[in-house]
């Protein structure tokens, strides 16, 4: 079995929450998880794409793995969808086209009702955990066996016919053309750190913030270096240090944990824990109060 793990530990957990459902799952299934863990939500897709030729056979996100404290809950629900949308779009067997199982760690604010449910069951994300549902146990018995579409439905009580796929495509807040003359210009003066930096600036000044963030997204990655080392406004509006994701997935690889071999932990009453709540209404759903 492997796995591409984007899970966070809580910090209140002394405990690698990978390790311990490597462990578990070893235990109860007597199978051995290969993985690789990643830190943000580009080096999912990234690593998607390129292991085409040895393939995941299940991809475990925890909703909290990557966010920011300011966003507010809207924002929180538009960046999950659209990174969910991204990640189900990439997520399939080369060989046959069949998806991989996408399982996810909701946030402690997330329940069966929440509307988040039914937008992601339309991507085919049919594998979310909540609340006090998010045991170790719970975890592993997904990846041994994910739900399918009918169980999916009827869990979350939902009917296809109200449901309508939104695309999290956002080209049109910029159209073709300008984005493509903006890209260009980039492209050309990659070599020329003082006009990629006085030509984000001006991005920044005319622009709004879910533009800048359109642009940002696609530019090239040796662009977002110099703008990361040298541009005040990129370092502003930029999400993800670009050096620092690909300094992690150069140092980390395909892990495999055999329990026969380690010492195990026991995890049979562990819930998956959540980081901080930005509101200061953290809950440790690990049994305490």
């Amino acid at each position: 079995m492997k796995v591409l793990f984007a899970v966070s530990n809580s910090e209140n957990n002394n405990e690698d929450i990978v390790d311990i459902i490597c462990n578990e799952y070893q235990k109860q299934y007597k199978k051995i998880i290969s993985y690789k863990r990643v830190f943000y939500y580009d080096a999912i897709v990234n690593e998607i794409k390129q292991s085409r030729d040895n393939q995941y056979d299940r991809i475990i996100i925890s909703e909290d793995f990557e966010k920011n404290i300011n966003d507010s809950y809207e924002s929180e629900d538009l960046n999950l969808y659209k990174h969910l949308d991204e990640i189900t779009d990439e997520a399939y067997k080369e060989d046959d086209g069949t998806a991989i199982p996408v399982i996810l760690l909701g946030s402690d604010r997330r329940n069966e009702r929440d509307p988040i449910i039914s937008k992601l069951f339309i991507l085919g994300v049919y594998n979310i955990l909540l609340g006090r549902e998010r045991t170790i146990q719970n975890v592993c018995a997904l990846i041994e066996k994910p739900r399918n579409k009918k169980i999916a439905k009827i869990k979350y009580n939902l009917n296809p016919a109200n449901l309508k796929y939104t695309s999290s495509n956002n080209k049109s807040i910029i159209n073709d053309k300008e984005l493509l003359s903006i890209l260009k210009f980039f492209n050309i003066n990659k070599a020329n750190v003082d006009k990629c930096v006085r030509g984000f600036a001006k991005i920044a000044r005319e622009y709004t913030d879910e533009q800048i963030q359109l642009i940002i997204s696609k530019l090239p990655l040796d662009v977002k270096i110099v703008l990361e080392d040298n541009s005040k406004e990129y370092f502003k509006y930029a999400k993800v240090s670009v050096k620092q994701v690909i300094s992690e997935n150069q140092q980390n690889t395909i892990v495999t944990r055999d329990l026969n071999k380690e010492s195990g932990v026991n995890s049979s009453g562990v819930i998956i824990p959540n980081q901080t709540n930005r509101r200061g209404i953290f809950r440790k759903l690990n049994g305490q109060k």
